[in-house]
């Protein structure tokens, strides 16, 4: 099953770029990061929001600085980020961003799996505008949002 998502950034790609491949801007929006951005390097990630999911080990598989970066994990898929520039943002370029999850998948974790990706994609542009996660508070500040992202993918099934 493949899964995809696009949104548009109101920064440059190279900005965006970074959030994708540094230990500390992934670990801000997405899961504390371990990463090895060459290809053939290493992407681990440790889940913060949710202790009772295993850690993720990755391979980057492809990576073409800044437009393309494709890693395959144990237990999460292969997930490639494609960013392609457009004119706009407050500089006259803007990201394009389209992540697409390959991933072997019961039906019945389609929805789950799908609001895990919409709301780390909105932690991706906190992140970006200085904003990293609050781990601690992850609960109270994005549960919410990320239920509506659950049951709204549900009802449509």
């Amino acid at each position: 099953m493949e899964l995809v998502f696009e949104r548009e950034i109101e920064l440059s790609p190279a900005i965006v770029w970074d959030a994708l491949v540094d230990d500390e801007l992934v670990s801000g929006w997405l899961a504390s990061a371990s990463i090895d951005a060459v290809p053939g390097g290493h992407y681990d990630l440790v889940w913060q929001y949710s202790t009772d999911q295993p850690p993720t080990a990755g391979v980057i598989t492809n990576l073409v600085e800044p437009s393309l970066l494709v890693v395959d994990t144990d237990n999460r898929g292969r997930i490639e980020f494609a960013l392609e520039p457009f004119a706009g943002g407050g500089r006259g370029v803007a990201t394009r961003l389209r992540l697409s999850v390959e991933l072997e998948l019961d039906r019945a974790f389609v929805a789950r799996v799908r609001a895990n990706w919409l709301i780390s994609l909105d932690q991706l542009e906190e992140v970006l505008r200085g904003h990293p996660v609050d781990w601690e508070n992850w609960d109270r500040d994005h549960i919410e949002t990320w239920t509506g992202y659950r049951d709204g993918f549900a009802h449509r099934g």
